[in-house]
């Protein structure tokens, strides 16, 4: 049964950075090599410093794969990270179907979310609020009385600030209801499944 999975390798940072890229294409190679292996993102974060020493060490260079496997591969790829005298640590963790779908299901919000601030931010800049802007500048200079227009400025300022106020308002509200509505949908899928 193929399944989601995360490894992470701490090597030692004492080795080249080419026998470094070595051991992380040696893993690469290995997760391809078994049923259903398929990897889908490799992250390597580079040499950090550890919370404390591992056989004398205080740094170690992190790598972190996200792949897919058959069940059965795994005891081999644990084998192999085990025996590794590069390796000073690793932790092979599968990933439930219930995470990726939370992952899916934030990633769509986030989407959604920045298209509604895109859109809002197209908005505001179109030339609605300058054109009244304008008029009244025009219409307080036909009238001569300069103290009533700075007065209708500021009127017209505070009521577009109001409209975008309420426009963004809105946006989150709609954001909060897709979000729980999105909730209750895997609530009810997971129900379902069980």
């Amino acid at each position: 049964m193929v399944r989601r999975y995360e490894l992470m390798i701490i090597l030692d940072p004492n080795q080249s950075d080419e026998a470094i890229k070595e051991q992380i294409d040696k893993i690469e190679n290995l997760i391809k090599s078994t049923e259903g292996g398929e990897i889908l993102n490799i992250d390597n974060w580079g040499k950090k410093r550890l919370a404390y020493e591992i056989q004398k060490r205080p740094f170690g260079v992190y790598v972190v794969y996200e792949f897919n496997m058959d069940s059965t591969g795994t005891t081999e790829l644990e084998r192999h990270c085990r025996l590794d005298a590069l390796n000073l640590r690793h932790l092979l963790l599968h990933v439930p179907v219930k995470v990726l779908k939370l992952k899916e299901s934030e990633k769509a919000l986030k989407s959604s979310l920045e298209d509604r601030r895109r859109r809002m931010a197209e908005q505001s800049e179109e030339a609605p609020v300058v054109d009244l802007l304008q008029t009244v500048e025009t219409e307080s200079k036909e009238e001569g009385d300069d103290k009533e227009g700075d007065d209708s400025e500021t009127k017209v300022e505070e009521e577009a600030k109001d409209s975008e106020a309420a426009t963004e308002k809105e946006a989150v509200e709609e954001v909060v209801a897709e979000s729980s509505d999105a909730e209750a949908e895997v609530v009810k899928k997971e129900g379902a499944e069980s």
